[in-house]
Order: C-alpha cells, then sequence, then structure tokens
C-alpha cells in the first residue's frame, strides 16, 4: 500500500454573487430535511457560490436548485484568488540498515 500525505490547503478572496429571490426561498424546512441544514441567506449565498466556483456547477447542477433556470445565480465578481498549500504529513522515522 502506498503512504498517504496530508496536506492543509487554505483559500483567501471574494466572490459577490447575485441570487434571485427563488433561489433562497426554495429552501425551507421539507428542503433541509432532503438536502442541507442551512438556513440564513448568507448559509444559502455561500453554498451556491462556493459551488459555482470551486465546483465549476451552473445552479441547475447543485443539489436543491435543479429546477431553477442557471439565470438565477450569477457570479459578478471573483477577486484576489490566493492559495496556500503546506504539508502536515509527519515522516516516519524507520531504523537505518
Amino acid at each position: 500500500m502506498m503512504a498517504k500525505r496530508t496536506f492543509v490547503v487554505d483559500f483567501e478572496g471574494s466572490i459577490i454573487i447575485e441570487l434571485d429571490d427563488n433561489v433562497i426561498k426554495v429552501v425551507d424546512d421539507e428542503w433541509r430535511k432532503q438536502m442541507f441544514d442551512i438556513r440564513t441567506p448568507e448559509e444559502i449565498a455561500q453554498h451556491v457560490a462556493f459551488n459555482m466556483v470551486a465546483n465549476r456547477l451552473d445552479l441547475e447542477q447543485i443539489d436543491g436548485w435543479a429546477n431553477l433556470p442557471n439565470d438565477r445565480a450569477r457570479i459578478v465578481e471573483e477577486s484576489g484568488w490566493v492559495m496556500t498549500t503546506r504539508e502536515i504529513t509527519k515522516p516516519k522515522r524507520g531504523r537505518k540498515k
């Protein structure tokens, strides 16, 4: 078996997203039972923005919004994306032969 290595990847940046009211209103108790426990408009915007940017999905491809047209959510601006990565795997020390 190959050894596994562990990394921490930090993302920094800004996303400005524009959401139609229907994107927010669709998230009710029934929706939450089947999808995700997100409650506030800010949590909804964060969830949609993350999927649109990180996963490169259109609104129709995000679980819970497949019945809404893509034009109901729009990334207005992405800026300042910086990623830093550091390995946190501790090297295994073996005996020298």
